[in-house]
C-alpha cells in the first residue's frame, strides 16, 4: 500500500471540500464523510458515511467494494447492500462491506491505476448513493 498516494487523493477530495480519512483496524481504510445521498426523495438522509478497503497491493490493486453502518438505511437499496461481504469494526462503528464493484463490470471503466485513486472512487460513491431503490 501506497500511504502517501492515498493521503495525496485525500488531500485532493479535502481541497473540493469532501473529507475522507485514512484509518486502521490492523487493515486500512477509507472513510468519506458525509457522501451525498439521493435519500431525500425517499425520506432518508441526504448525506452518510461510506467506508471503502483499501486493497493490499493499492495502487496496482483496483479500489473494490463499499460500506455502510450495519444500521444504515441505505443497506437494502443500494446496489451491492443485501449482499454483504462482512461485518468490519472500525472506529467504534460496524460497518457492513457490500458487494459493490464499479471497476469490475460494476459500470466504471476498467481500473487504471495512473487515473484512478480514492479521490476519483468518491464519484462512483455518489453514483452508488444516489440510485437507490
Amino acid at each position: 500500500m501506497s500511504r502517501e498516494r492515498i493521503l495525496r487523493e485525500l488531500q485532493v477530495l479535502l481541497v473540493g471540500g469532501q473529507v475522507a480519512e485514512l484509518v486502521s483496524n490492523g487493515r486500512e481504510f477509507v472513510i468519506y464523510r458525509d457522501v451525498p445521498t439521493g435519500g431525500a426523495r425517499l425520506s432518508l438522509p441526504s448525506a452518510t458515511d461510506v467506508i471503502v478497503p483499501v486493497p493490499s497491493g493499492y495502487p496496482a490493486s483496483p479500489i473494490d467494494g463499499a460500506g455502510l453502518s450495519v444500521d444504515s438505511p441505505f443497506l437494502p437499496k443500494v446496489k451491492g447492500g443485501p449482499n454483504s461481504q462482512g461485518i468490519v469494526a472500525v472506529e467504534g462503528i460496524n460497518w457492513q462491506l457490500a458487494s459493490y464493484h464499479p471497476h469490475g463490470n460494476g459500470g466504471g471503466p476498467p481500473w487504471d491505476q495512473v487515473k484512478h485513486g480514492f479521490h476519483t472512487y468518491f464519484d462512483h460513491l455518489i453514483s452508488w448513493l444516489e440510485n437507490i431503490t
